[in-house]
Protein backbone atom coordinates (compact mmCIF):
# COMPACT_ATOMS: atom_id res chain seq x y z
CA UNK A 1 0.00 0.00 0.00
CA UNK A 2 3.04 2.71 1.17
CA UNK A 3 4.37 1.54 -2.21
CA UNK A 4 1.08 2.32 -4.34
CA UNK A 5 0.67 5.41 -2.57
CA UNK A 6 4.23 6.91 -3.45
CA UNK A 7 3.87 6.01 -6.87
CA UNK A 8 0.41 7.83 -7.16
CA UNK A 9 1.92 10.49 -5.63
CA UNK A 10 5.44 10.91 -7.87
CA UNK A 11 2.62 10.50 -11.08
CA UNK A 12 0.77 13.56 -9.50
CA UNK A 13 4.00 15.26 -8.99
CA UNK A 14 4.77 14.58 -12.87
CA UNK A 15 1.55 14.82 -14.66
CA UNK A 16 -0.29 17.87 -12.90
CA UNK A 17 1.71 20.67 -14.54
CA UNK A 18 2.17 18.87 -17.92
CA UNK A 19 -1.82 19.11 -17.89
CA UNK A 20 -2.90 22.48 -16.48
CA UNK A 21 0.37 24.63 -17.68
CA UNK A 22 -0.41 25.75 -20.99
CA UNK A 23 3.13 26.27 -21.28
CA UNK A 24 3.99 22.36 -20.86
CA UNK A 25 1.39 21.36 -23.74
CA UNK A 26 4.10 20.05 -25.91
CA UNK A 27 5.81 18.02 -23.17
CA UNK A 28 2.38 16.57 -22.60
CA UNK A 29 2.45 15.51 -25.84
CA UNK A 30 5.21 13.80 -25.47
CA UNK A 31 4.93 11.98 -22.09
CA UNK A 32 1.87 10.59 -23.88
CA UNK A 33 3.89 9.63 -27.01
CA UNK A 34 6.01 7.87 -24.11
CA UNK A 35 3.34 6.40 -22.55
CA UNK A 36 1.09 5.09 -25.50
CA UNK A 37 4.75 3.39 -26.77
CA UNK A 38 5.25 1.45 -23.33
CA UNK A 39 1.10 0.94 -23.28
CA UNK A 40 1.36 -0.92 -27.05
CA UNK A 41 4.99 -2.74 -25.94
CA UNK A 42 2.14 -3.61 -23.07
CA UNK A 43 -0.03 -5.57 -25.19
CA UNK A 44 2.03 -6.80 -28.06
CA UNK A 45 4.24 -8.76 -25.47
CA UNK A 46 1.27 -10.12 -23.66
CA UNK A 47 -0.28 -11.99 -26.55
CA UNK A 48 2.15 -14.96 -27.30
CA UNK A 49 2.28 -14.44 -31.01
CA UNK A 50 6.29 -14.39 -31.10
CA UNK A 51 5.99 -11.65 -33.76
CA UNK A 52 9.67 -11.16 -35.08
CA UNK A 53 11.20 -7.58 -34.69
CA UNK A 54 10.60 -6.65 -38.48
CA UNK A 55 7.06 -6.85 -37.20
CA UNK A 56 7.29 -5.13 -34.06
CA UNK A 57 9.21 -2.52 -36.15
CA UNK A 58 6.63 -1.92 -37.90
CA UNK A 59 3.88 -2.46 -35.57
CA UNK A 60 5.26 0.83 -33.50
CA UNK A 61 6.18 3.04 -36.47
CA UNK A 62 2.13 2.82 -37.32
CA UNK A 63 1.83 3.44 -33.81
CA UNK A 64 3.51 6.68 -33.55
CA UNK A 65 2.61 8.26 -37.07
CA UNK A 66 -1.53 7.46 -35.55
CA UNK A 67 -0.66 9.28 -32.60
CA UNK A 68 0.87 12.35 -34.59
CA UNK A 69 -2.14 12.49 -36.44
CA UNK A 70 -4.47 12.47 -33.58
CA UNK A 71 -2.58 14.92 -31.23
CA UNK A 72 -0.45 16.98 -32.82
CA UNK A 73 -1.48 20.63 -32.65
CA UNK A 74 0.44 23.50 -32.84
CA UNK A 75 -0.82 27.19 -31.92
CA UNK A 76 -2.58 28.98 -28.36
CA UNK A 77 -4.56 26.47 -26.58
CA UNK A 78 -7.68 28.87 -26.52
CA UNK A 79 -11.05 29.32 -28.27
CA UNK A 80 -10.73 25.76 -30.37
CA UNK A 81 -13.38 23.96 -31.59
CA UNK A 82 -12.69 20.29 -30.49
CA UNK A 83 -14.06 19.09 -34.44
CA UNK A 84 -11.34 21.06 -35.78
CA UNK A 85 -9.18 18.44 -34.00
CA UNK A 86 -10.63 15.07 -35.14
CA UNK A 87 -9.49 16.00 -38.88
CA UNK A 88 -8.85 13.59 -42.07
CA UNK A 89 -5.19 13.12 -41.07
CA UNK A 90 -5.93 10.53 -38.45
CA UNK A 91 -8.66 8.77 -41.40
CA UNK A 92 -6.00 8.80 -43.44
CA UNK A 93 -3.24 7.43 -41.15
CA UNK A 94 -5.38 4.29 -40.38
CA UNK A 95 -6.10 3.88 -43.59
CA UNK A 96 -2.49 3.51 -44.44
CA UNK A 97 -1.72 1.45 -40.95
CA UNK A 98 -4.38 -1.04 -42.14
CA UNK A 99 -3.15 -0.67 -45.96
CA UNK A 100 0.46 -1.72 -44.81
CA UNK A 101 -0.68 -4.86 -42.66
CA UNK A 102 -3.03 -6.16 -44.93
CA UNK A 103 0.09 -6.13 -47.16
CA UNK A 104 2.64 -7.06 -44.99
CA UNK A 105 0.03 -10.11 -44.26
CA UNK A 106 0.90 -11.08 -48.28
CA UNK A 107 4.52 -11.31 -48.03
CA UNK A 108 5.20 -12.27 -44.10
CA UNK A 109 3.47 -15.97 -43.98
CA UNK A 110 4.06 -15.85 -39.99
CA UNK A 111 1.79 -12.79 -40.22
CA UNK A 112 -1.91 -13.92 -40.60
CA UNK A 113 -5.16 -12.24 -40.69
CA UNK A 114 -5.58 -12.58 -36.52
CA UNK A 115 -2.33 -10.47 -36.29
CA UNK A 116 -3.57 -7.74 -38.26
CA UNK A 117 -6.88 -7.46 -36.49
CA UNK A 118 -5.03 -7.90 -32.94
CA UNK A 119 -2.50 -4.96 -34.05
CA UNK A 120 -4.81 -3.01 -35.69
CA UNK A 121 -6.74 -3.22 -32.12
CA UNK A 122 -3.69 -2.53 -30.35
CA UNK A 123 -2.86 0.52 -32.58
CA UNK A 124 -6.65 2.47 -31.62
CA UNK A 125 -6.77 1.17 -28.26
CA UNK A 126 -3.85 2.64 -27.70
CA UNK A 127 -3.69 5.67 -29.88
CA UNK A 128 -7.83 7.01 -29.00
CA UNK A 129 -7.82 5.90 -25.21
CA UNK A 130 -4.59 7.81 -24.37
CA UNK A 131 -4.55 10.14 -27.10
CA UNK A 132 -8.02 11.55 -26.20
CA UNK A 133 -6.76 12.93 -23.15
CA UNK A 134 -4.43 15.71 -25.22
CA UNK A 135 -7.16 16.72 -26.88
CA UNK A 136 -9.47 17.03 -23.78
CA UNK A 137 -6.86 19.03 -22.79
CA UNK A 138 -6.50 21.18 -26.13
CA UNK A 139 -10.17 21.62 -25.58
CA UNK A 140 -9.62 22.93 -22.00
CA UNK A 141 -8.44 21.90 -18.71
CA UNK A 142 -11.39 21.51 -17.20
CA UNK A 143 -12.48 18.34 -19.23
CA UNK A 144 -9.18 16.88 -17.57
CA UNK A 145 -10.35 18.14 -14.03
CA UNK A 146 -13.51 16.78 -15.07
CA UNK A 147 -12.27 13.23 -16.31
CA UNK A 148 -10.18 12.20 -13.77
CA UNK A 149 -12.80 13.02 -10.78
CA UNK A 150 -15.17 10.77 -12.09
CA UNK A 151 -12.93 8.17 -12.87
CA UNK A 152 -10.83 8.55 -9.76
CA UNK A 153 -13.84 8.93 -7.47
CA UNK A 154 -15.82 5.96 -8.99
CA UNK A 155 -13.21 4.16 -8.32
CA UNK A 156 -12.59 4.75 -4.67
CA UNK A 157 -16.23 4.60 -3.76
CA UNK A 158 -16.83 1.00 -5.65
CA UNK A 159 -14.16 -0.49 -3.74
CA UNK A 160 -14.78 1.19 -0.69
CA UNK A 161 -18.84 0.26 -0.58
CA UNK A 162 -17.71 -3.13 -2.54
CA UNK A 163 -15.35 -4.23 0.09
CA UNK A 164 -18.14 -3.29 2.62
CA UNK A 165 -21.29 -4.52 1.41
CA UNK A 166 -20.55 -5.72 -2.14
CA UNK A 167 -22.63 -9.42 -1.97
CA UNK A 168 -23.47 -9.44 -6.26
CA UNK A 169 -20.84 -9.57 -8.58
CA UNK A 170 -20.51 -7.79 -11.44
CA UNK A 171 -18.37 -9.64 -13.70
CA UNK A 172 -17.23 -12.73 -11.93
CA UNK A 173 -15.40 -14.49 -14.82
CA UNK A 174 -13.55 -11.09 -15.79
CA UNK A 175 -13.10 -9.47 -12.49
CA UNK A 176 -14.22 -11.29 -9.07
CA UNK A 177 -13.88 -8.89 -6.85
CA UNK A 178 -15.84 -6.30 -7.96
CA UNK A 179 -19.81 -6.28 -6.92
CA UNK A 180 -22.78 -4.64 -8.78
CA UNK A 181 -22.84 -2.68 -4.78
CA UNK A 182 -19.81 -1.15 -5.10
CA UNK A 183 -20.53 -0.26 -8.99
CA UNK A 184 -23.82 1.21 -7.66
CA UNK A 185 -22.50 3.37 -5.27
CA UNK A 186 -19.26 4.44 -7.09
CA UNK A 187 -21.03 6.18 -9.96
CA UNK A 188 -24.01 7.67 -7.77
CA UNK A 189 -21.48 9.07 -5.94
CA UNK A 190 -19.27 10.08 -8.26
CA UNK A 191 -22.39 11.74 -10.52
CA UNK A 192 -23.44 13.51 -7.27
CA UNK A 193 -20.16 14.79 -6.29
CA UNK A 194 -18.90 15.29 -10.01
CA UNK A 195 -21.45 16.59 -11.60
CA UNK A 196 -22.18 19.39 -8.79
CA UNK A 197 -18.54 20.78 -9.41
CA UNK A 198 -18.91 20.50 -12.76
CA UNK A 199 -22.53 22.51 -12.59
CA UNK A 200 -21.04 25.27 -10.94
CA UNK A 201 -16.90 25.29 -12.34
CA UNK A 202 -16.89 28.60 -12.40
CA UNK A 203 -17.08 29.36 -9.06
CA UNK A 204 -14.87 27.36 -8.06
CA UNK A 205 -11.82 27.76 -10.69
CA UNK A 206 -10.85 30.89 -12.04
CA UNK A 207 -8.13 32.24 -13.63
CA UNK A 208 -6.54 31.84 -16.67
CA UNK A 209 -4.89 28.24 -16.09
CA UNK A 210 -7.60 26.58 -14.74
CA UNK A 211 -10.80 28.59 -16.10
CA UNK A 212 -9.72 31.32 -19.19
CA UNK A 213 -12.57 31.93 -20.53
CA UNK A 214 -14.74 32.32 -17.28
CA UNK A 215 -17.41 29.67 -17.72
CA UNK A 216 -19.74 29.12 -15.38
CA UNK A 217 -20.36 25.13 -16.21
CA UNK A 218 -17.66 23.04 -17.95
CA UNK A 219 -20.26 22.67 -20.82
CA UNK A 220 -20.43 26.35 -21.61
CA UNK A 221 -18.85 27.42 -25.14
CA UNK A 222 -19.92 23.99 -26.78
CA UNK A 223 -22.38 25.20 -29.92
CA UNK A 224 -26.16 24.98 -28.75
CA UNK A 225 -25.32 24.29 -25.07
CA UNK A 226 -24.64 28.16 -24.33
CA UNK A 227 -28.15 28.64 -24.81
CA UNK A 228 -29.51 26.62 -22.44
CA UNK A 229 -30.43 27.88 -19.06
CA UNK A 230 -28.91 26.47 -15.95
CA UNK A 231 -31.09 23.66 -15.39
CA UNK A 232 -31.03 22.27 -19.10
CA UNK A 233 -27.24 22.54 -18.63
CA UNK A 234 -27.25 20.81 -15.19
CA UNK A 235 -29.38 17.99 -16.68
CA UNK A 236 -26.68 17.65 -19.41
CA UNK A 237 -23.91 17.11 -17.04
CA UNK A 238 -25.54 15.25 -14.12
CA UNK A 239 -26.64 12.89 -17.02
CA UNK A 240 -23.48 12.92 -18.85
CA UNK A 241 -21.34 12.45 -15.42
CA UNK A 242 -23.61 8.95 -14.79
CA UNK A 243 -22.56 7.29 -18.09
CA UNK A 244 -19.14 8.61 -17.99
CA UNK A 245 -19.21 7.12 -14.84
CA UNK A 246 -20.30 3.73 -16.33
CA UNK A 247 -17.91 3.88 -19.35
CA UNK A 248 -14.98 4.10 -16.80
CA UNK A 249 -15.84 0.89 -15.20
CA UNK A 250 -16.54 -0.61 -18.27
CA UNK A 251 -12.93 0.41 -19.64
CA UNK A 252 -11.65 -1.18 -16.25
CA UNK A 253 -13.84 -4.56 -17.67
CA UNK A 254 -12.51 -4.30 -20.55
CA UNK A 255 -8.84 -4.42 -19.56
CA UNK A 256 -8.91 -7.23 -17.20
CA UNK A 257 -10.69 -9.17 -20.01
CA UNK A 258 -7.83 -8.71 -22.18
CA UNK A 259 -5.82 -9.87 -18.94
CA UNK A 260 -8.05 -12.58 -18.44
CA UNK A 261 -7.55 -14.09 -22.21
CA UNK A 262 -3.64 -13.52 -22.14
CA UNK A 263 -3.60 -15.21 -18.72
CA UNK A 264 -1.54 -12.82 -16.88
CA UNK A 265 -2.07 -10.45 -13.60
CA UNK A 266 -0.79 -6.87 -14.45
CA UNK A 267 0.34 -5.44 -17.75
CA UNK A 268 3.09 -4.56 -16.92
CA UNK A 269 5.52 -3.50 -13.93
CA UNK A 270 6.71 0.76 -14.87
CA UNK A 271 4.73 2.03 -11.87
CA UNK A 272 5.40 0.12 -8.68
CA UNK A 273 2.32 -0.89 -6.53
CA UNK A 274 -0.07 -0.03 -10.05
CA UNK A 275 1.24 -2.09 -12.69
CA UNK A 276 1.79 -1.01 -16.20
CA UNK A 277 0.25 1.75 -18.62
CA UNK A 278 -2.60 0.02 -19.06
CA UNK A 279 -3.42 -1.11 -15.85
CA UNK A 280 -3.44 2.52 -14.14
CA UNK A 281 -5.39 4.15 -16.97
CA UNK A 282 -7.32 1.60 -17.96
CA UNK A 283 -10.45 3.44 -16.93
CA UNK A 284 -9.08 6.47 -17.91
CA UNK A 285 -8.71 5.13 -21.14
CA UNK A 286 -12.35 4.36 -21.83
CA UNK A 287 -13.65 7.35 -20.68
CA UNK A 288 -11.22 9.99 -22.57
CA UNK A 289 -12.53 8.68 -25.33
CA UNK A 290 -15.96 8.97 -24.90
CA UNK A 291 -15.95 12.22 -23.43
CA UNK A 292 -13.97 13.17 -27.03
CA UNK A 293 -17.01 11.43 -28.85
CA UNK A 294 -19.91 13.09 -26.71
CA UNK A 295 -18.34 16.81 -27.14
CA UNK A 296 -17.64 16.41 -30.99
CA UNK A 297 -21.39 15.29 -31.28
CA UNK A 298 -22.79 18.68 -28.54
CA UNK A 299 -20.54 20.98 -30.94
CA UNK A 300 -21.48 19.66 -34.30
CA UNK A 301 -25.34 19.17 -33.17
Amino acid sequence: MRKRTITAIIMILILTPLLIIPKLFIGLQITIGLLSLIAFHELISKDNSNYDIKTIVISFILLILTYISYVWHKGSLDNININSLLNYKLIIMIMISSFVLFIYSVLNELFNIKDVSKILTYIIYVTFGLGSLVILRINGVQFIIYLFLTTSLTDIFAYTFGVKFGKNKLAPKISPKKSWEGSIAGTVISTLLVGSLATFYGYVFKGKIFNPNNHTTIIDGLNHISSLNMVGKAIIIYLLTFILSIVGQIGDLFASKIKRLYDVKDFGYIFPGHGGVLDRFDSAMFASMFLVMVLSLLVMF
